[in-house]
């Protein structure tokens, strides 16, 4: 409504007072009044570009928040749609990785050039930036569903390639080097890391589902280890059991008869330890691996046991998802269907799986040409 009015010298003036919507922030209705026109018509023609500004991009002060006054409004809803481990690492990248970059930036002066400026950096520090670059998109989907910007820019942004490891450090396990391998686990003479380790290379399990194995699971008559949980960390940083991540990764694994007995090794060893701090590791709830007054593991605590036997007997250095890869490697080399393998590996994208069947195949392919002058042999 234009409204005329006299200044304090005596002059008049035109002034409106318009309604800008709910503020995103404070959830209350926000007002704004503009005043000092000198005629009427200068006051309709500024309310009118102030409210088709308003209609096009939303709420007229969102161009003052910043990432992370939207990252906090985001996050709210974020934590009532997802499991508590992924709410935890989603804190964790942007405490660490994002908020530190943008979280001062104004959301409308975000555009696509200074997110691929952002996503390329985070690809020097990550093996892939997909996980940071995932979180950032999602927070600006959030500001264009609330009207905040017109736009996502993060969605034109282009993913580097991943880093790949040098040749000579691929990051799995051959069959002679999986076998070296375990040799040097049994000479260590740790039965927890020589179970652990075998569940890992030939079921091809995340070490985070191996973590939340128990004994329950394990089916000793049937032969097979049910997948059905996984460790993760909670808000605190804290350890937990949870349910996978996706349906495709509750599955049914039938396991060798080595690998069964190495585990019934380890059961029997494992009672007795508990039994020594005056715990019944009976149930069969009870976890296969567990430390000090049976807790439960951190994931990369793990990372040490792996480490500790490269180091002693001078192997050559996988991470512990090299096991995943290596199993999977292997089980294309003896001609299992790429189908039956995605379904042993849990992977949710084929495309994951194919990734691997193409690194095996191309490496069998550039072999050819040795392989045939071998077996003419002139």
């Amino acid at each position: 409504m234009i409204k005329k009015y006299t200044k304090k010298d005596g002059s008049t003036a035109y002034k409106f007072v318009a309604y800008l919507g709910i503020d995103p922030l404070t959830g209350k209705q926000k007002r704004t009044t503009r005043q000092g026109f000198k005629t009427k018509k200068e006051a309709q023609l500024a309310e009118s570009r102030l409210k088709l500004e308003i209609d096009k991009s939303g709420f007229s002060s969102a161009k003052k928040l910043t990432f992370s006054q939207v990252y906090n409004l985001w996050l709210v809803e974020h934590h009532n749609t997802v499991k508590p481990g992924t709410y935890a690492t989603t804190k964790r990248y942007a405490r660490l990785h994002i908020l530190p970059r943008i979280g001062n930036t104004k959301v409308d002066r975000l555009n696509v050039v200074n997110c691929q400026k952002l996503v390329n950096e985070w690809a020097k520090t990550f093996n892939s930036a997909k996980y940071p670059k995932g979180i950032t998109q999602q927070v600006l989907d959030y500001a264009v569903k609330m009207q905040l910007i017109t736009d996502n820019p993060m969605r034109k942004v282009k993913l580097p390639n991943r880093k790949e490891m040098p040749d000579n450090q691929e990051n799995y396990y051959n069959s002679e080097e999986l076998s070296k391998f375990f040799e040097c686990v049994a000479d260590y003479g740790n039965q927890k890391f020589l179970s652990f380790f075998r569940i890992l290379a030939f079921t091809g399990m995340r070490k985070g589902e191996a973590l939340a194995l128990t004994w329950g699971d394990i089916d000793f008559n049937a032969k097979t280890i049910t997948v059905s949980k996984g460790v993760s960390l909670d808000e605190a940083g804290n350890p937990i059991i949870t349910t996978p991540k996706t349906k495709n990764s509750m599955r049914v694994l039938s396991v060798d008869a080595q690998t069964l007995n190495i585990l019934k090794k380890w059961r029997t060893l494992q009672l007795t330890q508990l039994m020594k701090k005056g715990i019944n590791g009976l149930d069969s709830s009870q976890l296969l691996f567990t430390f000090g007054n049976n807790r439960v593991y951190r994931p990369s605590y793990t990372n040490g046991w792996l480490i500790t036997i490269i180091n002693k007997y001078n192997l050559k250095y996988i991470t512990m998802h090299g096991f995943r890869h290596s199993h999977c490697s292997l089980l294309f080399e003896m001609g299992t269907p790429i189908q039956v393998v995605q379904e042993r590996l849990g992977h949710s994208n084929i495309k994951t799986t194919m990734d691997i069947y193409t690194h095996v195949t191309e490496k069998a392919r550039d072999q050819i040409a040795d392989n045939f002058a071998k077996y003419v042999n002139f």
